[in-house]
């Protein structure tokens, strides 16, 4: 993240390389209460998903906790607020990830816990975008650099001369991508500011 700050000249860099699983946690509005329903239920959620899909697929234990995530390509993007649902003026990069039907369940239960099941028919319970979308960015920059500084083709150059790891995820000519991550834990993060005023408040750890 620090090599593409510097490489495009961005001023900052993401404060940690992440995969959102949901974003504008907006219902919460005190840090210590959501704290504690992140210690206290998102992990208990997460680990009963993971349960169930021990015991769908007939394993009483081992196994991941939240499955792997493959990567489908790399995007470089552009949004502004106002625009075709946008919500903010940038310009990203990202390594695009692929989801699944346990992905999906996962983001549910989290979802359902932080905002409501849309199934008891609540009128503030909000109706959670699908699919879920994750990827892996790489920069963020403002949208008028779009074209001229943050390009695919310079991302692609870009990871072959910094992180020839993330290469495999370049999708070259319909070339089957081959790349995916281990999901070791999941954190809470406060993103109000700047990137460098976003800070980490908690981190559970999968084992």
């Amino acid at each position: 993240m620090s090599d593409a700050a510097a490489e495009f000249d961005l001023g900052e860099a993401i404060p940690s390389p992440h995969v959102t699983a949901l974003y504008g946690i907006d219902n919460v509005q005190d840090d210590e209460e959501m704290l504690r329903i992140f210690r206290r239920d998102v992990h208990r959620v997460i680990l009963d998903v993971a349960d169930e899909r021990r015991k769908r697929d007939g394993k009483m234990q081992g196994g991941k906790v939240w499955p792997d995530l493959g990567a489908t390509g790399i995007y470089v993007g552009v949004e502004y607020d106002g625009v075709n649902g946008g919500t903010m003026d940038m310009a990203w990069a990202e390594v695009t990830l692929a989801t699944s039907p346990d992905h999906e369940a996962l983001i549910d239960a989290l979802y359902n816990l932080l905002y409501g099941n849309p199934k008891d028919d609540k009128k503030d319970v909000h109706s959670r975008p699908t699919p879920w979308m994750p990827h892996l960015s790489i920069c963020y920059d403002n949208p008028e650099n779009f074209g001229p500084n943050l390009t695919r083709s310079a991302i692609e150059h870009f990871i072959a001369k910094s992180c020839p790891t993330l290469d495999k995820a370049v999708d070259r000519n319909g070339r089957d991508v081959e790349f995916s991550r281990s999901v070791t834990g999941i954190s809470l993060w406060k993103t109000a500011g700047l990137m460098s005023d976003w800070k980490c408040l908690d981190k559970i750890e999968f084992q």
